[in-house]
């Protein structure tokens, strides 16, 4: 959402990895990274400290980015980048994996195929209709080859390839 956003306009790609912070919730807690550095937190808030605090909200969340760290990451010249000749083809994977496999394995995964161009985690979800001790994560996807438009059988045979490499490897499967 917002953070990957900030970071995209920036020109930096943030890694989010489990965390645990007085006054979020364990289960709901990251550190955002960038080049294997904290640069930030971010959360949903304790239910006790909702209680402390008189918050009726169902869910509140947070994030904190340390600005000092953040600027010294970004690039004071950017290089300028050629717009693709054909058009990428953007599908959305909606998975179901384990509570603590880390989102960056599966987007790294993701992102080892030759056409797969950008990955982007966008949604986590877990309760109503997630069996306990597993999470939902959405993925958009953006394929793209620099010598010809994809055809969609092709998108969808390269995504089944990508299915099966994260069942096999991750124990990840398609969300139904």
């Amino acid at each position: 959402g917002i953070l990957e956003t900030l970071f995209n306009r920036l020109g930096l790609e943030a890694d989010f990895e489990p965390a645990e912070e007085l006054g979020l919730l364990p289960s709901r807690t990251a550190k955002v990274m960038l080049d294997g550095r904290q640069v930030g937190v971010l959360g949903d808030i304790h239910p006790q400290v909702k209680v402390n605090f008189d918050l009726v909200s169902e869910s509140i969340s947070l994030f904190e980015i340390w600005l000092d760290e953040l600027v010294s990451s970004v690039e004071r010249v950017r290089l300028y980048r050629p717009l693709p000749r054909f058009p990428g083809v953007a599908r959305d994977l909606a998975l179901l994996a384990d509570e603590a496999l880390p989102a960056k394995r599966i987007k790294e995964l993701i992102q080892g195929f030759p056409q797969v161009r950008r990955v982007e985690l966008f949604d986590v979800y877990q309760g109503e209709r997630i069996p306990p001790g597993k999470k939902s994560l959405t993925f958009s996807v953006l394929y793209q080859s620099p010598e010809r438009t994809l055809t969609d059988e092709e998108v969808s045979q390269l995504q089944q390839q990508i299915l099966e490499k994260l069942e096999k490897e991750l124990g990840v499967v398609l969300r139904r």
